[in-house]
């Protein structure tokens, strides 16, 4: 494609001409980033899985016990890892202020840590073995601290151990940012103060339905299929019955597994979920 040659470009010549502006004149701009906003390379290097190493100062804890980095949640994990033996002892990475970032920042070794958004919980290391380092990307597993904390899927240090591996095996951070957002900027809805309010979520929402599911013993109201296996909680929603998120009134909201709920009306876009496919693979209806 031929890109037009403005300097020459008669139509915009005329113009000037017209408005009393020189033919030679030309304006400049700039762009400029707020500072609360991540750039375009700390955004690449958050969703690469390389990470960004930061002081704790940086961090804000937000009020759900999350960790966020100007306008995004982020996960923490250690970068370098030494190798004593055979194998390096691998680390977990982090989902919230848990107890155990707490006793790191009091021992004064919280540099150590750096931060990503990455979602397949897959993470550069450094791994530094008799003064050698190599880099590996390689899977790391969730903080079950982080989980206990924030009661993420009513996770608890107090489940059964197995029921833990396996969650903790299977869980992936894009199950966490399907229930808390990455992204921190602020919607402002297009109506005015006596129209609707914006159709999202609440903040208090994940403590809403994981008290709710807990009270109706992690079973869905509708086919009765129990899922309070860690692993299988995931797939129990909790459904605001008028389509309002906003609204979390005890009679606008129901316990349903994900099959029930995607036949719920105007749902039908959960059957295109690969978590949807996997739950009836594995729970064909009853």
């Amino acid at each position: 494609m031929k890109l037009v040659d403005f300097l020459n470009f008669e139509p915009l010549n005329r113009l000037k001409d017209e408005m009393g502006i020189p033919r030679d004149a030309y304006g400049s701009f700039a762009i400029t980033v707020d500072a609360g906003r991540l750039t375009l390379s700390e955004l690449e290097a958050l969703t690469s899985g390389d990470g960004i190493e930061i002081s704790f100062n940086e961090l804000t804890v937000l009020q759900d016990g999350t960790l966020a980095y100007k306008d995004s949640r982020v996960l923490l994990y250690i970068r370098d890892v030494h190798e004593y033996g055979s194998a390096p002892r691998e680390p977990k990475y982090h989902l919230a202020n848990c107890s155990t970032l707490q006793d790191m920042q009091s021992k004064g070794r919280f540099e150590r840590y750096v931060i990503a958004t990455e979602v397949t919980g897959t993470f550069k290391l450094n791994i530094i073995s008799k003064n050698v380092k190599r880099s590996e990307r390689r899977r790391l597993h969730v903080c079950q601290n982080c989980l206990t904390d924030i009661g993420f899927d009513g996770f608890s240090r107090d489940d059964d151990r197995e029921q833990r591996r396996q969650y903790v095996g299977a869980f992936t951070p894009d199950r966490f940012f399907d229930v808390y957002p990455r992204s921190l900027h602020v919607k402002k809805p297009s109506h005015t103060a006596f129209t609707a309010p914006l159709n999202d979520y609440t903040p208090d929402f994940p403590e809403i339905s994981t008290t709710l599911r807990s009270r109706a013993g992690w079973r869905c109201e509708i086919c009765r299929r129990e899922l309070s296996e860690l692993r299988l909680r995931k797939y129990l929603h909790v459904h605001h019955k008028d389509g309002v998120k906003s609204n979390n009134s005890p009679a606008n909201l129901q316990v349903l597994c994900m099959r029930c709920h995607a036949e719920a009306p105007n749902h039908s876009h959960l059957k295109q979920l690969p978590a949807y496919k996997a739950y009836l693979a594995e729970h064909p209806p009853l």
